[in-house]
């Protein structure tokens, strides 16, 4: 069952081309908790994810895989989340789509789904899981706007 975690829209007051240019590096310095950040190859990254789910501090395995580049449209990455020794798991669709508009400005629409979110996840760290993907696309949203 798919279930949307958060979404976001907003407008940046700069081109298309140079959102598109700034957004990779953007994306990476707004996920907070994310460490030993391994680049596979250009489509797939690995990295631990510390995070305070319930009570606990957790060190959760994170992969990620770009699955769509459509330049300077679209960018959607999955990301496949695990921890507690593989009990807790969530898949993440991401999806970031930029539209221009005919002042100059850029449309952009964050998306974030799990795919597959069983009842455990969906009771447990949905909650979670939202709080982390609002806050990033805030902070994608905050520092586009810095850098534009």
């Amino acid at each position: 069952m798919n279930l949307e975690i958060a979404s976001k829209n907003f407008l940046i007051d700069a081109p298309q081309e140079r959102i598109w240019r700034l957004i990779g590096k953007v994306i990476f310095q707004s996920l907070s908790g994310m460490e030993e950040v391994e680049i596979l190859d250009e489509r797939n990254f690995r990295a631990i994810l510390r995070e305070k789910i319930l009570f606990w501090k957790m060190n959760m395995r994170l992969k990620g895989e770009i699955t769509e580049i459509t330049p300077p449209e679209c960018l959607t990455a999955n990301l496949l989340i695990e921890g507690m020794g593989g009990i807790f798991k969530i898949n993440q669709k991401v999806t970031i789509k930029m539209s221009p508009r005919e002042d100059g400005k850029t449309s952009l629409e964050c998306r974030s789904i799990a795919e597959d979110a069983g009842i455990i996840i969906r009771l447990l760290f949905f909650r979670k899981a939202q709080s982390i993907a609002k806050s990033v696309f805030e902070t994608i949203e905050s520092r586009l706007r810095d850098l534009a």
